[in-house]
Order: C-alpha cells, then sequence, then structure tokens
C-alpha cells in the first residue's frame, strides 16, 4: 500500500490501492487497520471535536430535560414492539400508519409547551398531521421535494402557452373556419349521365369549425401561415423562460430544505475483491486525494456501500410464500392463532428472519456482494461540490471503461482512479429515490434488459396500432360508401346515423384504451428494465407512454385517413374523428380522474376487508398498505399532459376547436389533481428536477410538430408545401437541436443563497438517509438513529418525539428492525 508524503499532495492519479487484488498477503488485513487507525487520528481531529461536541451537547440537553420533566405523560405505546408480519393485524396500528402518510404537513408545536408526538413505528412519520388548504400555492408541497411543485408549474406553463395560442391565432383561426362557407357550397357530381349538385363535404359542425370550411378563402389561410409564425416565436420565448421558472423553485425548495443529496456523491466503478475495509479506504481516499486545488481539508462523513442483494431477495420470496402458508394453516384449523401447527409455523418464520438478518450482517461485516457503488456524504455542500467539480468525466470515458472491463487507458495525472479503473463521480440521488433492488445490477443485463423492452415495446406498440387501424379502416370503409350513396342520392338518415355512431365509438375507444390499458402495459415493460433510480424509471416511463399515447391518438389516425384512405373532411374521416378525440381527451381524463375509480376500488375493497376483522388474515405490513390511498405516480401525469400538448399543437391548424378544448381540459386537470394529491394519494417517491427538465425537453418537441402539422395540412388540402412552411419547419428542427438548458441559465441565471450548514447539523432535519434507506445496513442504522432521536429537543427544551423500537420478532440481543 503507497501513500504520498503529507509534504507533498497527493495527485489524483496514484493508483490508491497499488496492488493489484492478487498481490495481497495474509496479514494485509492487520496493516489496513493499522493505518486505518493511525490516519483516523492524523486526518479527522476536525470532524471528532465537531462530533463530540454535538454529543456533548445533546448528551447534557437529554439529562437535563429528563430531570425537568420526570412527572410528564409518556405516550403509552412506548416500548411496545413493532412486527410488521403479526398476525392478526391492529387495525388501529394501520389507521394510525395512513393517516402519517397522508399529504400534509407535520402539526406546528408551540415552543412555549411540552408536546408528545407519535410517530407511525413502521415508517416514523408522525401521526398528527395538518392538513394543506386546498387553495393553497403548490409550493405548500415542497416538503416533499422539489418534484411535485415542478409538476404544478409544468401545468401552469402548458395553460399559459395554450392561452397565448389562442389569443395570437386560433381564435382568429375559429372564427374564420366558423364564418367560412365552403362545406356548403355545392359542386356538381355526374352519376349515370346525369349531373348531380352536392355539398362539399358532410354536414358537421366539427368540419364548420375546420379548416376544411375556408379552403375557398385562400387569404384567411395565409393570414393563419403567418399568426402560426408569430406564435411559434413568442412560444419559444415562453420555454426559455419556463426553464429558469422551474430552476428558480428548484433552487428556492432547496435553500430552504436540507436533504441527504445536498451533502452526498455516488462513486461507482470502484474495483471489486480487493480484501480491504472499503468503507474507510473510500474516506481515507476522498479526504487525501479527492480535490488537490483547494487548501481547505475535505471531511468525509459517512460512506454507505451499495451490495448485490438478490440473494436476499430470494429469501424473502420464501418468506413471503411461509406467511401464505400460515394463512392456509390457520384457515385449516378454524382461526385458531395459537393451534400447534399455526405455532410451528411461526418458528420456521421466526428462523428464516434470523437467517435473513445474519445474510445482512454478514454481507455488511465482510463486504460480501459489494457491488462496487458506494454514496459518500462530506462535512458541507461546499466540500461535494468541490469533488464534483474536480472528477469530472464523460459518457465516452464510461463507454471505454465498459468495454474494458472497468479498466481505463490514458489516464492522466488528475483522474482519481483505483486500480487502473477511473471512479465515476455522480450527483447523488435523494436515498429514498434509489431503487436498491436494481441498483446493483450490471452494466451488460441492464442494456439487455432495455434492448427486451423496447423489443416487447414495439411489439405490443405495432399490435395495438394493427388493431386501431382496422377499426378505423372499418369506420373509413362505411364513409366511403356513405358518400358513394350520397352521391347516388340513396344516403339515409340511420346509415348515416350509424357512421356517426361507429366514429364516436373508435375515437372513445382510442381515449379509453390509452387511458387504461396502455399505461398498464408499459408499467410492466418498464418495470423489467432494472432501472437504478425512481427519477430514470419515470423520464423511462413519461417517454414510451407519451410516446404510445400520441402515436395512437393522433399518428395512427393522421396514416390511416390521410396517407391510406385519403379520407380528409368525409363522413368518418379525418377532421371528424380527430375533432372527437378532442373533445373526449379534454372531458374524459380529468373526469375518470375526478370520479377516481382507483380511490373508489380501494375504498371499497378496504370496506370488505375490515369487516371481516381477524379473519381477514393480514400481517400488520399488508394492513398497512391496505389502508393507505392508492401510490401517486408522476410519471403517468406528465404522459397525459405530453400527449394533449404534442397532438393539439400538431393538428391545432386545422382543428382550431382542439386548442380550446385543450386548454381548459388541462385548466381543470390542474384542480383535479391538485386535490387528489392532498386528499386522495399517497406520495412516496421522490422526484428530482432532472424528470422536469427532460419534461420540457420533450415539451418543446410541440414546435417540430406544431410545423409539420402545418406542412401535411397544407399538403393534404392543396397538394403544395409552402415557404413559409419550409422555413418554420427549419427553424422548428433548429431550435430543437439547441441546448436551450445552458441558453436560459445565460440569459436568466439563477443564484442560490442556501446557507451552508454542516453535515452534523443539517442531518438533524433528515426524514431518512443512505443507510436507514439500504436494505443491508437499514435494520443497524434505524437501530442508532432511534437512539439518538429517542427524545429530539428543541431550543427551548420544550418539544418532545418518542419512538417506537422496531422489532420484526422480538430478536432484541440480535439488534434485528424490521424488514426491508
Amino acid at each position: 500500500m503507497k501513500y504520498n508524503s503529507q509534504t507533498n499532495p497527493p495527485s489524483n492519479f496514484q493508483h490508491f490501492m497499488g496492488v493489484a487484488p492478487n498481490q495481497f498477503n495474509s496479514n494485509v488485513k492487520g496493516q489496513t487497520l493499522n493505518l486505518q487507525q493511525q490516519n483516523q487520528h492524523d486526518q479527522s481531529r476536525v470532524s471528532q471535536v465537531q462530533v463530540s461536541k454535538i454529543e456533548e451537547i445533546n448528551y447534557q440537553q437529554y439529562h437535563e430535560v429528563n430531570h425537568t420533566n420526570n412527572d410528564i405523560h409518556q405516550h403509552s405505546s412506548k416500548g411496545q414492539h413493532y412486527h410488521p408480519l403479526t398476525m392478526p393485524c391492529n387495525w388501529d396500528l394501520a389507521r394510525k400508519h395512513a393517516q402519517s402518510r397522508r399529504t400534509a404537513l407535520e402539526k406546528k408545536k408551540d415552543i412555549n409547551k411540552t408536546t408528545n408526538v407519535e410517530t407511525c413505528p413502521c415508517c416514523g412519520f408522525e401521526v398528527e398531521r395538518d392538513e394543506i388548504p386546498y387553495c393553497s400555492n403548490p409550493m405548500a408541497l415542497s416538503f416533499l421535494g422539489s418534484g411535485f411543485t415542478l409538476f404544478y408549474n409544468y401545468l401552469k406553463y402548458c395553460i399559459i402557452i395554450l392561452f397565448i395560442t389562442l389569443i395570437t391565432k386560433q381564435i382568429y383561426n375559429l372564427y374564420t373556419s366558423y364564418e367560412g362557407s365552403y362545406c356548403s357550397h355545392v359542386k356538381k357530381e355526374k352519376i349515370e349521365g346525369h349531373f348531380v349538385e352536392l355539398p362539399n363535404c358532410s354536414d358537421s359542425l366539427f368540419l364548420k369549425l375546420s379548416l376544411a370550411n375556408k379552403l375557398d378563402n385562400r387569404q384567411a389561410l395565409e393570414y393563419v401561415q403567418i399568426l402560426n409564425f408569430i406564435n411559434l416565436f413568442i412560444v419559444m420565448i415562453v420555454l426559455i423562460y419556463f426553464r429558469k421558472s422551474q430552476r428558480q423553485i428548484d433552487t428556492t425548495i432547496d435553500e430552504e430544505l436540507l436533504t441527504p443529496a445536498d451533502y452526498t456523491v455516488c462513486v461507482k466503478n470502484i474495483p471489486l475483491g480487493l480484501g480491504l475495509d472499503y468503507k474507510w479506504e473510500l474516506k481515507h481516499m476522498f479526504e487525501t486525494c479527492a480535490v488537490i486545488s483547494d487548501t481547505k481539508p475535505i471531511v468525509v462523513k459517512k460512506v454507505v456501500l451499495v451490495y448485490d442483494i438478490e440473494e436476499i431477495i430470494e429469501m424473502e420470496k420464501q418468506l413471503d410464500e411461509l406467511v401464505d402458508r400460515k394463512k392456509d394453516i390457520i384457515k385449516e384449523y378454524n382461526y385458531n392463532f395459537n393451534h400447534p401447527k399455526v405455532l410451528e409455523m411461526d418458528q420456521k418464520i421466526k428462523e428464516l428472519e434470523h437467517k435473513i438478518h445474519q445474510t445482512e450482517k454478514e454481507y455488511e461485516r465482510e463486504n460480501k456482494k459489494f457491488a462496487g457503488i458506494a454514496f459518500i456524504s462530506f462535512d458541507d455542500e461546499n466540500m461535494k461540490n468541490l469533488v464534483l467539480q474536480e472528477n469530472q468525466h464523460t459518457q465516452f470515458e464510461r463507454m471505454k471503461s465498459y468495454w474494458n472491463k472497468g479498466k481505463l487507458e490514458g489516464l492522466s495525472e488528475n483522474d482519481l482512479s483505483w486500480h487502473d479503473q477511473k471512479l465515476f463521480i455522480e450527483q447523488a440521488p435523494e436515498p429514498n429515490e434509489v431503487d436498491w433492488e436494481f441498483i446493483h445490477v450490471k452494466t451488460e443485463e441492464k442494456i439487455s434488459k432495455r434492448v427486451k423492452a423496447w423489443i416487447i415495446y414495439l411489439l405490443v406498440e405495432s399490435a395495438a396500432f394493427y388493431s386501431i387501424y382496422l377499426i378505423a379502416h372499418k369506420v373509413a370503409k362505411y364513409g366511403d360508401e356513405a358518400r358513394e350513396e350520397e352521391i347516388q342520392g340513396k344516403l339515409d338518415h340511420d346509415t348515416m346515423l350509424k357512421i356517426n355512431i361507429l366514429s364516436f365509438i373508435i375515437s372513445l375507444s382510442i381515449v379509453l384504451f390509452n387511458k387504461f390499458a396502455v399505461a398498464k402495459i408499459v408499467h410492466y415493460i418498464v418495470d423489467d428494465e432494472k432501472i437504478s433510480s425512481k427519477t430514470k424509471f419515470q423520464i423511462s416511463f413519461v417517454y414510451k407512454y407519451a410516446l404510445a399515447l400520441f402515436l395512437n391518438a393522433a399518428i395512427i389516425s393522421f396514416l390511416v385517413d390521410i396517407v391510406i384512405l385519403k379520407n380528409v373532411e368525409g363522413a368518418g374521416g379525418f377532421l371528424q374523428n380527430e375533432s372527437q378525440i378532442f373533445i373526449l381527451n379534454a372531458v374524459l381524463p380529468p373526469f375518470i380522474w375526478c370520479v377516481d375509480p382507483w380511490s373508489l376500488c380501494k375504498n371499497i375493497w378496504r370496506w370488505y376487508i375490515v369487516r371481516k376483522g381477524d379473519k381477514a388474515l393480514l400481517t400488520q405490513q399488508e394492513a398497512n398498505k391496505l389502508m393507505e390511498e392508492p401510490d401517486y405516480l408522476s410519471a403517468k401525469r406528465y404522459s397525459d399532459i405530453m400527449k394533449t400538448m404534442w397532438f393539439t399543437f400538431l393538428y391545432g391548424t386545422a382543428i382550431p376547436l382542439g386548442t380550446v378544448c385543450s386548454a381548459f381540459g388541462i385548466l381543470i386537470y390542474y384542480y383535479v389533481d391538485y386535490y387528489n394529491i392532498l386528499r386522495r394519494r399517497t406520495v412516496k417517491e421522490s422526484i428530482s428536477i432532472q424528470l422536469s427538465t427532460e419534461m420540457i425537453e420533450m415539451l418543446e418537441y410541440l414546435i417540430v410538430w406544431s410545423a409539420f402539422g402545418e406542412m401535411i395540412m397544407t399538403y393534404a388540402f392543396f397538394k403544395e408545401i409552402s415557404q413559409i412552411d419550409v422555413l418554420l419547419m427549419v427553424i422548428a428542427i433548429i431550435y430543437a437541436s439547441l441546448p436551450m438548458e445552458d441558453i436560459s441559465e445565460y440569459l436568466f441565471p439563477v443564484v442560490n443563497n442556501e446557507e451552508i450548514k454542516s453535515y452534523d447539523e443539517g442531518s438533524l432535519g433528515f426524514d431518512t438517509d443512505y443507510d436507514r434507506e439500504n436494505p443491508v445496513t437499514r435494520h443497524k442504522a434505524i437501530e442508532q438513529w432511534n437512539e439518538k432521536q429517542q427524545m429530539l429537543i428543541d431550543s427551548n427544551h420544550k418539544i418532545q418525539k418518542y419512538y417506537q423500537q422496531q422489532d420484526q420478532f422480538g430478536y432484541n440481543n440480535d439488534d434485528h428492525y424490521g424488514r426491508r
């Protein structure tokens, strides 16, 4: 093991554990521990002094308050053990869990009064909470992180963009279509040697309000093109400012809310199989080598390793099977929970739980199944930022490293490396944003899973495309037959009604299929991709779901009605079908979201199960889940809005009524969704600004879709493409290709005025942390956290918060505290 002397600052390039894995002799571990003790004494004086002072103060405060409040009534549940797999379940405890998971603020405490605060024993959240008023600003959701406030700001800007489009273009477009007379004009058709006068297009309100009704007013069409050009330039400026607005909100919330990610980086490509104490080695490496341009010492406060937990997951599946068998035995013996067979099964469950816990302890103790990834937290945010600034990497370097099995040739003096493997350092996601089940998955498996996911996605989408095509083709065929009958003067009212009903049914089917079936299919596909963070999962979901919605609602009709059948303004044709989809898309999603069939079904099922009492045979963990409201998934909301925006701008010129429908539809959706998240949903995800940024990138494609829609409509009606359409298309492609985030940051800089706090001070307000979320380390971490947090004291030593001990099966001597 080779280190540079203290008089010569070490370069990042030193191969930190310079000996190859197979060259470590038998006493390396002892040497490492000796070096660890020595270096901890030499290099961590600052952190030790700070921690010791804080611990001393906390200790004095704890005993001082204990002495003055001996007569205070302690919470009745203190000292009880929480058992996630207990049967029969405690319904009161489950209701308290549901209360603690509401989208509501913790109650404000009066610092002049001593207050006992009850918490949920399984998740640590306070039970008594203050509801957020429905009329409040979405900034009230900032305690959930910036992601949810950013979503509602996203909705606001989509509404603003649609109303700007209405004012600058669509009101004129709609008015001139309504005042037009092309559809009522007659044309002569020769039938069996006789000329018959027929209207230019079908008698329909949709056609009267569309581009088709002013095809003879070329001046109005040219004005619409010019207004579209002006409108898109205004929308481009709004989108640039929109990015600034999102960054400002994220910065404001970040200034108010300290989280573990503010102090933490994620380190990848750590060499495996070294037989060392990885935590200490990483701590020492980052304190001495990660930053060489700053004189201020880097202090590492915590290192959390990531492990391959496939073995533990398999054992937990076995545990679930044992619980199911226990339920069957209880039913078999007439719900006698104390029958010897039931008790025997209890013992097997305890033994397997004990084995799982021992396996987790073994992983941590021996670095067994270490996945080469670690979360490293620093003493303050400046240290973290310095480490990120001085240890940047490119995607190309990661690709080269992957092909060379982690190694990277041509490392420079400034590259932080370990055994010829460059350490890839990036901003860490929040602890509850990490998908600990998949973060360890190797790159080659992720690639194969994602290729497989795209293949399945394309096959499913092709099948959906073909099914909708067959239905649309059938309706269009009826339309053609009706047109022939109309020309021959044989079209009756019943036939026309049949065509209109079929046209409506296909439009309704597309909207409902998109709303229910596509979401389930895409969720299943993305689940199998084994994505390492929830934000990345949401991004993948939105890309696939929004694309599927858009293809089904917009592109299929275009291909069938315009390209294949060339039925634009006829009965059951393109304009009629898409107008109906616009109206249904504006009405149905907010209506369905308002009725909320998911909550209704869960309420009915909950009522049915609770009535069974002990015969429900639910574990406490299952009862807790049952009593919660359904989970809130941001990706579905983003996808709905994205599809609507793309759809509106693609066909807005031809169907100006669509912009009116979409603007008021999203406006209603905004208020319905905000009510649901406050009253009818449980929020468990932590979403970063990365999702919002990706969604703005997708939203900006509406410029391209608008230019493309203008071009294809001009060609569909006039068999020509105007110069202004070509110019607009070129501008749209250039706009979509530019780095708009960088341009927005340059034009509208946002300053972060966050007060720098130390990790010890900031961590007092953390709801969670990486070691408490990591399935392998969480039991020990929660125990330590509960010991420190058993009594939280504010500046006046008045507020007390008690935590119930979490103990799955009573392994008190085994430090066992609950399941993953």
